[in-house]
């Protein structure tokens, strides 16, 4: 299992991918590889650089967005005509879109 606290376990090499790509099932070409394994070097790395950040302080009551959410009414406004929609487009008949059919 990945942890934090190991650091070995962080970085990911040649044969850790081979491990991962049997356990996903996936299948990476053999040049995308190297840049595979930097890529996802990268992003452990930066999980490591968020888990030295110290929240020890930061409460819950903190995280809580109660005081900058608000609701809006519902209120239905047609801001466009039918004129202005249908002047962005060449394919259009009877004042409607025109598109391919579908069913024959």
């Amino acid at each position: 299992m990945l942890t934090l606290d190991d650091k070995k376990l962080l970085a990911l090499d040649y044969k850790k991918l081979e491990q991962l790509c049997k356990l996903a099932k996936l299948k990476i070409p053999d040049n995308e590889k190297e840049q595979f394994i930097n890529r996802l070097n990268g992003v452990l790395n930066w999980i490591e650089q968020l888990s030295k950040i110290d929240v020890s302080n930061i409460s819950r009551d903190d995280l809580s967005q109660e005081d900058t959410t608000y609701e809006r009414k519902d209120i239905s406004v047609m801001n466009n005509t039918r004129e202005e929609i249908l002047s962005n487009t060449t394919n259009k008949d009877h004042n409607m879109f025109r598109v391919p059919k579908v069913v024959e």
